[in-house]
């Protein structure tokens, strides 16, 4: 057993059935709700961003870096963007975009190919997520162990109803993710930023959608994260960029709120 620290779903499942890794299937994830758009940055190479994610099958092998993932049929993940006339356009999101496991189960990277953006035609895009999206391992050739429809059945309905309560809804821990969240993507990359450690970042994702939205405390614990890092990054130098920082904090809340997620349905 995996311990984690602190639609049409019979057609889903067949789809992973069908396909062929001499490993078992990894665990079904979620993503958390962005409550607001979450912006794509994009360059000749397509476009990218980070998702919060969380755990929906505990028995189940955490995925690797760079594990495959498909939407649950119907999933409310959509993209948005400007098309040449300046107009708002919404399109379901799952056609156009990739996503695979950026560290562990705690974070999606989506991506949409340099292909599929001129096809589109559109700028300033972003992806908004929506409320109880679940997302299924791309199946491997050679699986040892693959999702049944029973357990997809649970882990997308059940479970992720209840994880809803956790990571969706505003409350302190699922609001200090988004928000970490708005700043991972606000940042480099990789080296640093001159304005990475002056409160920019912060202030900018708080004034976000999901950042007005957000429960008082959710928001203190954002800032608190901030400082930590600031001081981690600037004074004791013990983590080389803010982004790297914000990462880990991020990740460990994803993983203590997951904790508290299982213990509420007595699996942990």
């Amino acid at each position: 057993m995996i311990i984690i620290s602190r639609t049409p779903i019979a057609l889903a499942a067949a789809a992973l059935l069908a396909a062929a890794g001499a490993q078992a299937a990894p665990q079904v994830l979620g993503i958390v709700a962005s409550n607001g758009p979450v912006p794509l940055a994009c360059d000749d190479g397509g476009c990218r961003a980070d998702l919060s994610s969380f755990c929906l099958q505990q028995p189940r092998q955490n995925p690797g870096r760079g594990q495959s993932y498909i939407p649950l049929e119907g999933a409310d993940i959509a993209l948005i963007g400007r098309d040449a006339a300046g107009g708002t356009v919404r399109l379901a999101a799952a056609p156009y975009l990739n996503f695979n496991t950026d560290r562990g189960f705690t974070a999606i990277e989506v991506t949409l190919p340099p292909d599929k953006l001129a096809v589109l035609g559109l700028s300033d895009l972003a992806i908004e997520i929506g409320e109880k999206v679940s997302l299924l391992p791309a199946a491997a050739a050679g699986d040892s162990d693959p999702q049944t429809v029973a357990e997809i059945a649970l882990a997308t309905g059940q479970y992720r109803d209840k994880g809803a309560e956790f990571f969706d809804h505003v409350g302190e821990s699922g609001d200090a993710i988004r928000l970490a969240n708005r700043m991972i993507n606000a940042l480099p990359a990789h080296d640093r930023g001159a304005g990475d450690s002056d409160g920019r970042v912060l202030e900018a994702a708080i004034a976000t959608p999901a950042g007005q939205t957000a429960d008082g405390k959710g928001v203190a614990l954002a800032r608190q994260m901030y400082a930590s890092c600031q001081h981690k990054v600037d004074v004791t130098h013990h983590i080389a960029t803010m982004r790297a920082c914000l990462e880990g904090s991020h990740d460990r809340l994803v993983v203590n709120t997951n904790i508290d997620f299982w213990n509420s349905l007595g699996s942990y």
